[in-house]
């Protein structure tokens, strides 16, 4: 007689630390156990990087992208008559360079505030040092297209190429600025506070997943081959800001599942 099968499928996965990149350990659990104990205890308190760097490349970038914004100006309104060729293809080039400097500058900025959040006590604070990008983006791209739009003596076509290329700078500017999931230092605290709450201090997350977890054996990274194991601060470091539905709603915490939300991930078999 055939041996009925249960239904259990092992998988084998592998955990990485999110400190130093190195695997952790390979263990093999059972997807549908409703009670397993954690394999993994990497418990740190240690701070995730150094964000000044970033931020400083991030202003020098700004400085420059206005820069650049002057010399578009200076080009339309006839300053730079000495430049070589077209002055309409000098006006796009510096406005381009002017949209790549706001976007990198935005980028390592949006990181630095993922490595370091700065605290919601002081609500406009946390407004400008969160949406700072998109502030200056608007001082990048702004003062131009108002110049070049309302400029009556200007050329019609170089004033109307000009005015579309400000104006879309500045909409991709904005959004990629704009930091449409700040994060808080209170965030993380209450992160890690629920992850030492409910377990060993650590929380989880896959390489192609998008948010945290609490429990390495939560059903949405159940059947994953590769997590990695770090604190809060190094989940938000890595770009997890919000935590898995699931983990949220077994946290109990009402703020975890305000940032919550459904993990979407892939669930690979094992081989």
């Amino acid at each position: 007689m055939a041996e009925k099968k249960t239904g259990k499928r092992p998988v084998e996965r592998t955990f990485v630390d999110a400190k130093t990149g190195k695997t952790i350990a390979a263990t093999t659990v059972v997807t549908d156990a409703e009670d397993v104990a954690r394999e993994v205890h990497v418990h740190r308190a240690e701070p995730v990087g150094d964000p000044g760097p970033r931020r400083t490349i991030a202003i020098v970038l700004w400085i420059v992208a206005i820069v650049f914004e002057v010399l578009a100006l200076l080009v339309f309104n006839g300053t730079l008559e000495s430049l070589p060729g077209n002055p309409l293809v000098w006006l796009i080039g510096f406005i381009v360079a002017d949209l790549a400097c706001v976007v990198i500058a935005s980028s390592l900025w949006k990181k630095a505030n993922h490595m370091d959040p700065p605290s919601e006590a002081n609500k406009t604070a946390f407004f400008l040092k969160s949406q700072l990008g998109a502030i200056l983006s608007v001082i990048a791209f702004l003062p131009l297209l108002v110049l070049v739009f309302t400029d009556k003596n200007a050329d019609k076509q170089v004033k109307t190429i000009g005015s579309i290329a400000a104006a879309v700078a500045l909409v991709i500017g904005l959004g990629a600025s704009i930091d449409f999931d700040p994060v808080s230092a209170e965030d993380v605290a209450q992160t890690q506070q629920a992850a030492i709450e409910l377990g060993d201090g650590n929380v989880y997350w896959t390489p192609f997943g998008h948010v945290y977890h609490l429990n390495p054996n939560c059903q949405a990274i159940i059947n994953s081959t590769e997590i990695t194991v770090g604190t809060a601060s190094e989940a938000y470091a890595a770009g997890r800001t919000r935590a898995c539905k699931f983990c949220a709603e077994a946290s109990g915490s009402d703020v975890l599942k305000d940032l919550s939300q459904t993990e979407d991930e892939a669930l690979p078999s094992a081989a």
